[in-house]
């Protein structure tokens, strides 16, 4: 059995890092275009089920050879019982439930391929990637160094020469980033134009965490169809804030060339997006959801955070997008990836969208806003108008992160049916 690597699932925000990780190295051992992105989908769900249920846990990738084929194998290790998870059968060929002395509880996952022994170059090269550091890890990492450097400037004093630079940089970095922020606060919806919706009650809300955002939303009304979109960028800072624009762009034009194909909407966008990262040489990508209003029904297609349906009564129903998409820009064909959803909205019934900026904020004492929270302050509060309770979530969010830095953008958008 040959070891590649193990990856550690530290945090939510990691789940991405460890599916193109998989998408990654599979892609390296197997000349399927659809084989791993159908194993790194799969991966992310069993990560999402993992980050649920144990503090700490594991997934360890190896290679063996079995009746003369090349098989892929990954296990997930995880402290408690992980459910049956029915679908794992449909992604791989064998799936397994080893026990385990060490009181883990672990998940054994095989596909098999067609290509023969990999050569020493092919298993380093997967290594490698493995070994990379996650987004999350790179994050704490750099806050920490930060300290450290900030400490060491104060205590010595000869910051002088390093001034005059750092001043320069600033100023050029601060009007290129002034530029585009005005850039992307102009091109949001304005309230005028919420208004005039006249079967919608509308109201949005976003705030970047830093100078600029890589935070998306966007409302759009065609011939009796309003187009709803919401979106996250990886990270955040200038290069976020470009893909965010260059989304904003593509979802107009698609709508307006009256694109309503849910499959054909994203498979279109998907590839323009993932185009331009290559040549930009990033490693960002989307999550995005399109949402199509006519007549009392709304279609919802993408992968991004759960949709919130509430009913008049201020019932809430949660919707899980994973299966309605996948990342954008993170693979260059998604069309098998791509669903919908609909949902029919009564007078009163509404939806509410937003970024993990909102569920996944933090107090000092690290706990997050979650979800259940969120949820339960909607419903309380869905007898008011949708500027009323939009209101009541971003106060109610910045009173729990209190004197906590704002670590990411904060999007939300409420909608309703008059």
């Amino acid at each position: 059995m040959i070891r590649l690597g193990s990856i550690t699932l530290t945090h939510s925000d990691s789940i991405y890092a460890i599916r193109k990780k998989v998408l990654q190295v599979l892609k390296l051992f197997t000349e399927d275009p659809i084989l791993p992105g159908k194993i790194a989908s799969a991966t992310s769900q069993v990560c999402r089920l993992l980050d649920q249920t144990s503090v700490k846990s594991t997934v360890n990738i190896t290679l063996f050879h079995k009746a003369h084929r090349l098989a892929f194998c990954l296990t997930f290790v995880g402290q408690h019982p992980l459910p049956e998870a029915a679908f794992l059968h449909i992604f791989f060929d064998e799936v397994n439930y080893p026990t385990s002395k060490r009181r883990v509880f672990q998940v054994q996952c095989v596909v098999f391929l067609k290509t023969g022994l990999p050569h020493d170059g092919l298993l380093e090269q997967a290594r490698r990637i493995l070994a990379e550091k996650s987004r999350y890890e790179l994050m704490q990492e750099l806050e920490r160094k930060n300290k450290k450097l900030l400490k060491s400037l104060e205590n010595l004093r000869r910051e002088t020469l390093l001034k005059e630079q750092l001043t320069k940089d600033n100023m050029r970095m601060a009007a290129e980033l002034d530029l585009l922020k005005r850039m992307q606060q102009l091109i949001l919806p304005k309230p005028e134009e919420l208004e005039s919706i006249k079967d919608l009650d509308i109201a949005g809300f976003m705030q970047p965490a830093d100078e600029v955002g890589g935070d998306y939303y966007d409302v759009l009304c065609s011939d009796g169809v309003i187009t709803i979109a919401i979106g996250d960028v990886t990270g955040h800072g200038l290069e976020s804030g470009i893909l965010m624009v260059m989304t904003q762009t593509a979802v107009r034009t698609l709508q307006e060339i009256k694109e309503q194909n849910p499959v054909r909407f994203l498979d279109t966008l998907n590839r323009a997006i993932y185009n331009n990262i290559e040549r930009m040489q990033s490693d960002k990508n989307i999550t995005l959801a399109i949402l199509n209003y006519a007549n009392g029904k709304i279609s919802i297609s993408g992968q991004h955070e759960e949709t919130i349906v509430v009913r008049k009564g201020g019932k809430v129903e949660r919707i899980d997008t994973i299966d309605l998409g996948f990342p954008i820009g993170l693979h260059d064909d998604i069309r098998e990836f791509i669903n919908h959803h609909f949902v029919e909205l009564e007078p009163g019934d509404g939806i509410v969208l937003y970024t993990d900026g909102i569920t996944e904020a933090e107090n000092l004492e690290q706990e997050h806003y979650g979800i259940e929270r969120l949820c339960a302050l909607v419903s309380r509060y869905w007898h008011q108008s949708s500027e009323e309770i939009k209101s009541k979530i971003i106060e109610d969010v910045y009173d729990h992160i209190g004197q906590q830095k704002v670590f990411d953008d904060i999007t939300l958008l409420v909608v309703k049916k008059r």
